[in-house]
């Protein structure tokens, strides 16, 4: 669960980057969509109550606990059979790869 908490800090990090420069650009987006597949990640994420358990995760990975109270970025749950990122992380079949290739509109040419 810490490292999903830590790679959603790290991918709200990046999110936060590319809305800023999408608002250069003229490309107004209001909020930010993070998808993760830990739902205890999420929870922590969403949960402001200091627990014992979770005292050695520093500080500074909880702002994404403030950028969701302002509202400015949504954390959903998503399925593992769903999940694009599988191919990268995970040992996947030919069928699964394919299904993974097909949810980020990668094509041959």
């Amino acid at each position: 669960m810490e490292a999903e908490y830590m790679a959603i800090t790290e991918a709200v990090k990046e999110a936060i980057w590319l809305q800023e420069l999408l608002g250069e650009l003229g490309i107004d987006r209001k909020h930010v969509t993070v998808h993760c597949d830990s739902q205890s990640a999420i929870q922590l994420a969403k949960n402001q109550v200091y627990y014992t358990g979770t005292k050695h995760i520093n500080v500074r990975y909880h702002f994404v606990r403030e950028i969701l109270e302002e509202g400015g970025l949504k954390i959903q749950k998503i399925r593992t059979t769903e999940n694009p990122a599988d191919m990268l992380t995970k040992v996947v079949t030919a069928i699964k790869f394919k299904f993974c290739l097909d949810l980020i509109n990668l094509i041959k040419i």
